[in-house]
């Protein structure tokens, strides 16, 4: 027999020192060496035990210990050797917090890289197939359009399965939705191959930030919320820098960028059928229409139209922007399209970075007036035509559109109830996907009447007067909490 040690970390509650040892001493265990101590917050504590024992029987017990309702997580120094003994390692491996955090964090960046590859591409499909520009908002939309019922039902699903059930489906679809684009042979086939992407984000987006917030092993919602908008931004911003430069400069312009991303999903989809995770039973799924506490429901709907609003016009750097660049600056390099995207996206992701310790409040405020001076420059690119005026709009945006998603989707989590949490997560993106396809659809149907750069005209004013409107509420929530600090 071999020496073995065990650490378990569990919640303080009355009994559960003797319930582990009873778990030893009924498979006939002697404990040589058991200490307690306080692990990061008073609630939890961390037991070390050393002890000796066969394989086979630690191994019964270490499965006895994940058992316990008050138990959270058990690591073993000398891994179990199962009977798939590469199967042991992974699960050992992947079942630790902090690697199924991170695990979780980089499925959720992938695959919202895949469904972006298409944007600097979407030029090229243009030309090829002769798509129109309600076809070019068409197919950016039609993913969205999919996304809100499955965000609802996913959300409500998560509450009652758990997270991992819902986070290897949607990773195998964003790799069948890449295979769809690599088969892709006219406008029809992209639409399936949206739709698949769309069930795919719609199961990721929600279930993933609620998969974070228990994850991490202080349970910070806000940090949780970080990392989770965080991953969504740099997976945007990372598939059209891959399919913009593969396009221009690379062999198989339409398949290469998809072949890729296949081959980085599937360590998410391997690592989350690997990751252990604890579910209370459920006699029967319930599944209701999408409901918000009244207690929170004002602040909830303050952070969901904050975010429609941002998303609403980052859709427009993403689809409209680089898809006709040839005609708002005389660019028709795929690269270029692509740097826009990723630009905007990068600029969207560093800004969270940087920004991070302001206030919620004040992040959607300073946001929403970045977005506005963004506005302001996209018109005189308009009138101009000039890159250094779309490079302006670009790093506005994009500066502004960081801070206001991140705060929004941050006050969103830290004020949702944990027995909620994906359903209200869901249902925030439920606006979010509402701001990525109704106003850029409706731009789309527009330019067939009075032209593209008229209705963009016309749709960043609309944009700008939502903003100010935007930010005046803010402004009273900041006031609002300020009192309630102060009394």
């Amino acid at each position: 027999m071999k020496t073995h040690r065990i650490s378990v970390i569990v919640k303080n509650q009355p009994g559960i020192l003797a319930q582990v040892s009873r778990l030893f001493s009924q498979r006939g265990l002697n404990i040589d060496t058991l200490t307690v101590g306080t692990y990061k917050e008073m609630r939890t504590s961390r037991m070390k035990i050393s002890l000796r024992s066969e394989k086979t029987v630690l191994d019964q017990v270490i499965k006895q210990l994940n058992g316990l309702m008050d138990v959270i997580q058990v690591n073993v120094a000398h891994p179990i050797i199962s009977n798939k003994p590469m199967g042991g390692r992974l699960s050992a491996l992947f079942s630790q917090r902090a690697v199924a955090f991170w695990l979780v964090a980089y499925s959720l960046c992938i695959t919202l890289l895949g469904t972006n590859i298409p944007s600097p591409l979407l030029a090229l499909y243009r030309v090829q197939w002769h798509l129109s520009p309600s076809m070019v908002t068409l197919l950016f939309a039609i993913y969205a359009v999919v996304v809100i019922p499955t965000i609802i039902i996913s959300g409500q699903l998560s509450d009652q399965l758990g997270r991992k059930k819902l986070l290897i489906p949607g990773v195998f679809f964003i790799i069948i939705g890449s295979i769809l684009f690599v088969l892709s042979t006219n406008f029809t086939m992209l639409i399936i191959s949206r739709i698949f992407q769309g069930i795919s984000v719609g199961m990721m987006n929600g279930v993933a930030v609620a998969a974070l917030t228990e994850l991490d092993e202080k349970g910070n919602r806000i940090k949780a919320a970080f990392i989770g908008s965080m991953a969504v931004t740099v997976g945007n911003a990372l598939g059209p820098v891959l399919s913009g430069f593969l396009g221009e400069y690379a062999p198989f312009p339409l398949k290469l960028a998809y072949f890729i991303h296949m081959f980085l999903a599937l360590p998410g989809f391997f690592g989350l059928l690997y990751m252990s995770e604890k579910v209370k039973r459920v006699p029967k799924i319930r599944m209701h229409r999408p409901a918000v506490p009244q207690s929170i429901r004002k602040r909830f709907y303050l952070s969901g139209m904050t975010s429609f609003i941002a998303w609403s016009i980052m859709s427009l750097m993403l689809s409209i922007i680089p898809s006709y660049t040839d005609q708002l600056v005389g660019s028709s390099n795929l690269a270029v399209a692509g740097a826009i995207v990723a630009l905007v996206l990068s600029i969207s992701t560093i800004s969270q970075i940087v920004l991070k310790r302001m206030s919620l409040q004040n992040l959607s405020i300073f946001g929403f007036f970045l977005i506005l001076l963004g506005l302001v420059a996209l018109v005189f690119t308009l009138e101009t035509k000039s890159i250094l005026f779309l490079f302006l709009t670009t790093v506005l945006i994009g500066f502004g559109h960081g801070p206001t998603f991140a705060g929004s989707l941050a006050l969103t989590n830290h004020i949702s109830p944990d027995e909620s949490r994906g359903d209200i997560i869901a249902s925030f993106y439920v606006l979010t996907y509402l701001g990525v396809s109704l106003p850029i659809l409706g731009l789309g149907f527009a330019a067939r009447w009075v032209g593209l750069n008229n209705s963009i005209i016309l749709y960043t004013g609309v944009m700008a007067v939502m903003i100010l409107f935007g930010m005046a509420f803010w402004i009273i929530d900041r006031r609002k909490e300020y009192q309630l600090q102060t009394k």
